[in-house]
Order: structure tokens, then sequence, then C-alpha cells
């Protein structure tokens, strides 16, 4: 009775694969083992999960902005519930960029708020900066070699 058995890790960007296989049989050299077991094991990289983890923040900010920017330049009633949850919720993000430019204003109450479009360049740009610091500092190669010598 014989037993065979082989790990392997591969390790992507955007995933991990580990593999385990154990082969029990009754002689090396048959053609049928006796009983095999695999498993494999897929998990996100650290990479991809943090990638991920600054993609879904950044678009709930620059939603929340938008959906501001919209209500802003349609006019919406500041005191209906929605548009002051919205206001309450992106005052605080929109606050650093307020006295940055002026905001246009029609006699309708309708109001391009310029300082939210700022606002949502930056956060942009800041999203970018650390997608590119998290993949500098975890985007690692791994190199497998193997030399036999006879």
């Amino acid at each position: 009775m014989s037993v065979q058995e082989s790990n392997y890790r591969q390790e992507s960007p955007d995933e991990v694969v580990e593999s385990r296989e154990v082969v029990d049989g009754p002689a090396p050299l048959s053609a049928e083992p006796a009983h095999m077991d695999r498993r494999v094991s897929r998990s996100a990289s650290p990479l991809a999960t943090w990638t991920n983890v600054i993609y879904l923040v950044l678009a709930v900010i620059e939603g929340l902005i938008a959906i501001r920017f919209v209500l802003k330049l349609l006019a919406a009633n500041p005191h209906a519930g929605f548009s002051g949850l919205i206001d309450g919720l992106t005052a605080p993000l929109v606050a650093p960029f307020s006295g940055l430019l002026g905001n246009p204003a029609a006699g309708n109450g309708s109001q391009l708020e310029v300082t939210s479009l700022a606002a949502m360049v930056v956060y942009a740009l800041v999203g970018w900066l650390l997608i590119r610091i998290v993949r500098l500092v975890l985007n690692r190669s791994v190199t497998q070699s193997r030399r036999d010598f006879s």
C-alpha cells in the first residue's frame, strides 16, 4: 500500500489557489488508485480584497455627492426628508471645498454646485492614489524554479 501526497499553491493578483491531493493505492504501478482525495481551496488575495474595499468606499462617496449635485441642480426642497438626509451625509465631505469656487444659482432656486464637482474629482484622485499604494505594497510576484541534477 502506497500513499502519495502533493500540495500546490498558486497566487495571482486576484486570488490564491491551494490544492492538496492524496492518493492511496495498492502499488505505485497499479492503474487505478484505491482512494483519491483532492481538495482545492480558492480565496481572494489581500490585494484584491483591499482594492475592492477602496472601490466600494469611493463609489459610495462619489454616489452620494453626485445625488447631492443633482438635487441642488434640480432645486429640490431642502426641507424634504431625502434631500435633508443627503445634505447631512455629504456636508462633511463637501465642506473642505466650500470656499474654493463659486456656486452659480438661478432665480428658481436651482444651483450649479461646482464645489460638489471639485470634491468628486479630488476624491476620485485620492481613491486612485490609494489603489496605487495598495498595489505597490501588496503586489508580489512568486517565482518558483526547479533544477534537476543528473
